[in-house]
């Protein structure tokens, strides 16, 4: 029995030592699972990484292919822009050019009662008449201008002292000729000079008044100004050849030359110059008669007009004043009655709306004195020279561009008949 208990207790024992063999052994087997796992996880964490990397790097190289697109298409369309903005700037050259163009005019509405003592029925006038210009105004380059201006007229030979036009004849179509077309230069070497080509507003000092020269003469050829402002005066100067006789034998020519200061002093303005104004070959050509005009001027004579001018502008309690004269003398003239002269005063300066001015002026003109026919036409009943009077003139700014002026003139002629004249003018400016 002993025997068998101890066989009994020696297999219990292997048994254990067995069992407990394979515990060890299950033990390590279930580490190394435990490892094997871990390191399955760090590799499906690693594949992951990199899965997001490379779509991360995906999605990177997708968006820089489209950045690369659309620079890629704008650049085209630049690229169209650009060739577009060079075909159009090539077409609309002349265009922009024309854009610069500035149009400038006026239109003036005027009654006029001329009554002419012991004089025919036709130098009797009441009527009403119109003037019209409009003018185009632009840049050549940088250092050119030019103008070209359209006016009412009638073409006669007398037209170019007036651009009046009378309402009559039924309604009847007015005539439209050239009044002025010219060239600017003014090259900034030689700052404050200008040198006009063409058909010209007037280069001329004080010629406002009509004594020389009527305000709507424009003369044609060649004219030179200067002006620069120097202590403690402004000095101003012009010089020009024009032509106002072709192929009558000798060409007529005028040569003319001015000099002339302006000095400010506080609210005061005083200018004082000369002029000279010869007429080449007048004598040869007979002046006068050449342009047309019937006047007092002897027959054959010569015309060298030499003029002294000034004005003086001051202020009086707030309220402008001019004063202004000038006396002319022809040492060509053929006869002793060469001089004329001119006495002026001005209140006030119709300028901004609601102003107003008025003037009077006195006038002595020799029948030598001055060329008959381009000085004022609306003085002494037309008839130029050998007369003398009064004119009265007021003016008011009724609204922007917008005028009323009245003048009165009282003369009396060469052959001694007195004159009345009455202007009403409504000007319209644009």
């Amino acid at each position: 029995m002993k025997k068998r208990f101890i066989l009994i207790a020696m297999a219990v024992a292997a048994a254990l030592s067995v069992q407990a063999q394979q515990s060890g052994e299950l033990a390590a087997l279930q580490q190394q699972l435990n490892e094997l796992s871990a390191k399955i996880a760090q590799l499906e964490k690693a594949n992951a990484e990199k899965t997001v990397v490379a779509e991360q790097a995906v999605q990177l190289e997708n968006a820089n292919a489209a950045k690369i697109a659309q620079i890629e298409q704008d650049n085209a369309k630049k690229t169209w822009s650009l060739e577009q903005l060079q075909a159009e700037g090539k077409k609309n050259l002349a265009g922009a050019w024309a854009n610069d163009i500035k149009l400038k005019g006026d239109i003036r509405a005027r009654y006029e009662n001329v009554d002419v003592s012991n004089a025919a029925a036709k130098d009797q006038k009441d009527r009403q008449r119109i003037r019209v210009r409009l003018g185009a105004y632009g840049k050549i380059n940088e250092e050119a201008d030019f103008g070209i201006r359209l006016a009412t007229g009638n073409g006669k030979p007398t037209s170019r002292t007036s651009s009046n036009q009378t309402l009559d004849d039924s309604g009847s179509q007015k005539g439209i000729y050239l009044d002025q077309a010219y060239v600017d230069w003014h090259p900034e070497l030689l700052g404050g000079a200008h040198a006009f080509l063409g058909k010209m507003p007037q280069p001329w000092l004080a010629a406002g008044s009509g004594l020389v020269w009527d305000t709507d003469l424009n003369p044609e050829g060649v004219s030179v100004t200067y002006e620069k402002q120097l202590m403690p005066f402004k000095l101003m100067a012009n010089a020009g050849s024009f032509v106002f006789k072709d192929n009558v034998g000798d060409d007529i020519q005028l040569w003319s030359g001015q000099l002339a200061g302006e000095k400010k002093i506080g609210d005061t303005t005083l200018t004082l110059g000369m002029s000279d104004y010869y007429f080449a070959n007048a004598e040869q050509g007979n002046l006068t008669g050449a342009i047309g005009a019937t006047s007092a001027n002897t027959p054959g004579t010569g015309f060298n007009l030499v003029e002294g001018f000034g004005s003086y502008g001051f202020n009086v309690f707030k309220v402008p004043v001019l004063l202004n004269g000038q006396y002319v003398v022809n040492v060509d003239a053929a006869s002793d009655d060469d001089t004329a002269y001119l006495a002026g005063i001005t209140l006030g300066k119709a300028k901004d709306k609601g102003t107003w001015e008025i003037g009077y002026s006195w006038r002595d003109i020799g029948k030598d004195a001055v060329v008959a026919g381009l000085n004022d036409s609306d003085f002494a009943g037309e008839t130029w020279t050998g007369c003398y009077g009064h004119r009265f003139n007021g003016k008011y700014q009724i609204a922007k561009n917008l005028a009323a002026d009245l003048a009165y003139i009282l003369s009396t002629d060469y052959k001694g008949r007195d004159a009345n004249t009455l202007q009403a003018d409504l000007n319209f400016k644009f």
